[in-house]
């Protein structure tokens, strides 16, 4: 029996615009130079892919595995920003990730689904894909630092 999914009264759909517009906008850092768009958005989902390219590839011409990981960490902490409390952060305490299967060209997919939440904690789970195929499984816990009261 699958687990109870939780509820997100907090739920602000106003983030999922920012979110996807983030991603599409950013051209710096690690997100903007994997090329890694968000795609969907929603209550406790979010779903973020990247084509793969020649220079993302290891010297055996799969998909290196920090890329993969990379965007397992970018869609666990992202998946949250929706669901708390606006000025929070959610920072990833750990994660684990199971690489299934080779990844030589295509899109990459990871879909992260919160699992479980608390005011200052979640899980998540997050399936990756490549081309409709399982390419890894992964899950983490994110910390949800509040925001800083003014003084």
């Amino acid at each position: 029996m699958p687990l109870p999914k939780p509820e997100f009264p907090d739920y602000d759909p106003s983030f999922d615009g920012l979110i996807r517009g983030a991603g599409e906008q950013s051209h710096d850092g690690l997100p903007g130079y994997l090329g890694l768009r968000v795609t969907q958005v929603g209550p406790g989902q979010l779903t973020g892919q990247l084509e793969v390219r020649d220079e993302l590839l290891n010297p055996f011409g799969t998909l290196h595995g920090g890329v993969i990981a990379a965007l397992v960490d970018h869609v666990l902490g992202a998946v949250l920003y929706p669901v708390i409390q606006r000025g929070a952060w959610a920072a990833t305490t750990e994660f684990k990730l199971n690489l299934l299967a080779p990844v030589r060209s295509g899109v990459v997919a990871a879909e992260a689904t919160i699992v479980s939440k608390t005011k200052r904690t979640a899980v998540v789970r997050i399936d990756v894909t490549n081309d409709g195929r399982a390419a890894g499984a992964a899950q983490g816990t994110v910390t949800i630092v509040p925001p800083r009261a003014e003084t």
